[in-house]
């Protein structure tokens, strides 16, 4: 009877040690760990985690357009009325019985009712209508599946009781009939009518041509050229090697490393396989040849695949600047292999003011089939004081839009020549006309140059004018040219 007691005893003493053996190594790892130096103690509690930005945050429209009761256009800021979440909160307050209608109209039928007081929420990009409903919590309406993808919303008081859709892909416009009118979109308009605005003119108007492209005439505003540095500016830190560390994990042991002579650093695993190139002036390229093994994604999925890959890769802020925002600036399908993806491009705004980089973008994402093959990581930092420094003067009036429109539309000819776009024999006010069609929208924002220098890192503010996927910058004040980007060879 005595046995099953001591073998109970032996067992606890077994127990004991195992567990404080265990503990004993448990420290060692989490205190010492000489050789990796890569834990921390506060990646295990959440020292101040990191925020991950949500797709709602990164997916916004890149005009809100107003066309006011007495003819007049204005053209708001994000966040400006809350006016993208009381759209939104209208979508998903719909009634699906009291769906009347989805019907096909035409162009002219949609710019018609447009010409009433009305709102437009116009994106860069086609989103698939399938999907948005689903993760926006909007009711499933019969009819809705016919538009696929849309880039525009609007409401119009010429036919209250309807919003009014377009889909870019198909270059096709959509009513929905409601049983009721939309009394938010009314009041949200009064409001805005209501207010203090900027007014915007179409280039059409103002030059002679079709265009409805709204700019304004002139702003005034606080920009000035504002320091930064890069990310990366010294390539021989812990943090560049802890950034490098998050793309091969495990494998990082059997990373080749390789300086180059102009001061580039390459990581490359096995034959070429997943390679990450990080320049001297701090621009990151990750390149990642394996096969696929997931299966295809849509494109929600694939911005989600996006958004955590950035967050586990360098994050979406910089180690001492100051905090931006990102969003979603332009999206394009991508291929390999017969695999179907998307590269998505993403912006940043510091303080409002979107920022450009000339031939490069921030972040820059390839999904394919749930895996990233590519990403591109351009980020620059701005300290508070100097930003600080840079915006408490006085305001400035801007070069005239339609004025650095005419001074440099042959220029803006040749990078469009440059990057495909065929204008035959057109001179004179000819190409100018064809040139102004063209062009897409027109804002203000800090450009940083390609150069890198290392004295002269400085944003500087710029007209930005997007015609087909280019973006091309101009001195704000003096109209000068800049340097442009293709969106679509990134």
């Amino acid at each position: 009877m005595g046995k099953p007691k001591q073998h109970i005893e032996v067992f606890k003493t077994i127990l004991l040690v195992v567990l404080f053996l265990t503990t004993i190594l448990l420290l060692y790892f989490f205190w010492s760990n000489p050789v990796t130096g890569g834990f921390r103690l506060a990646d295990i509690i959440g020292e101040e985690p990191e925020e991950i930005p949500t797709y709602e945050e990164v997916i916004q429209p890149g005009k809100i357009i107003v066309h006011f009761e007495g003819g007049g256009y204005t053209v708001l800021e994000n966040g400006d009325f809350d006016a993208w979440d009381k759209c939104l909160q209208l979508l998903r307050g719909l009634n699906r019985q009291k769906v009347q209608a989805v019907e096909e109209i035409t162009n002219a039928q949609f710019d018609q009712i447009m010409d009433f007081q009305s709102i437009l929420y116009q994106f860069h990009y086609d989103l698939p209508m399938d999907n948005f409903i689903k993760l926006y919590g909007i009711p499933e309406i019969a009819g809705l599946d016919q538009i696929g993808d849309f880039s525009i919303i609007g409401f119009s008081s010429g036919s209250p009781e309807s919003l009014f859709l377009h889909s870019n892909s198909k270059n096709k416009y959509y009513r929905m009939v409601y049983g009721s009118s939309h009394t938010s979109m009314e009041e949200l308009l009064s409001t805005i009518e209501a207010s203090t605005n900027i007014n915007y003119h179409r280039i059409g108007t103002l030059v002679g041509t079709e265009n409805k492209t709204l700019v304004p005439l002139s702003l005034n505003v606080k920009l000035e050229e504002i320091p930064y540095f890069p990310e990366f500016a010294d390539l021989h830190t812990p943090e560049v090697k802890d950034f490098a560390k998050t793309f091969f994990g495990e494998s990082f042991d059997f990373v080749r490393k390789i300086e180059e002579s102009k001061g580039s650093h390459i990581y490359m695993y096995g034959y070429g396989d997943k390679v990450l190139t990080i320049s001297a002036g701090g621009k990151a390229e990750y390149k990642n040849k394996e096969t696929p093994q997931g299966s295809q994604q849509n494109y929600f999925e694939a911005l989600d695949t996006a958004i955590q890959f950035v967050a586990a890769h360098g994050g979406w802020q910089t180690r001492e600047g100051m905090e931006m925002k990102p969003f979603v600036r332009y999206v394009q399908p991508v291929e390999d292999n017969k695999r179907k993806g998307y590269r998505i491009v993403f912006g940043m705004t510091l303080s409002d003011e979107e920022l450009y980089l000339e031939g490069s973008s921030f972040i820059v994402v390839d999904v394919i089939h749930g895996q990233v093959t590519q990403y591109l990581r351009d980020m620059v930092q701005v300290k508070r004081e100097d930003y600080t420094e840079s915006t408490s003067g006085a305001e400035q009036e801007t070069f005239s839009t339609i004025n650095m429109i005419a001074q440099n539309y042959q220029y803006i000819a040749s990078i469009l020549r440059e990057e495909g776009h065929d204008f035959g024999d057109l001179q004179g006010d000819e190409l100018f006309n064809a040139v102004a069609d063209l062009i897409y929208s027109v804002d203000t924002g800090y450009m940083k140059p390609e150069y890198e220098g290392q004295e002269s890192n400085t944003l500087i503010p710029a007209w930005v004018v997007k015609a087909n996927s280019v973006m091309i910058y101009f001195d704000l004040y003096t109209a000068e040219p800049l340097g442009y980007t293709n969106m679509s060879k990134l």
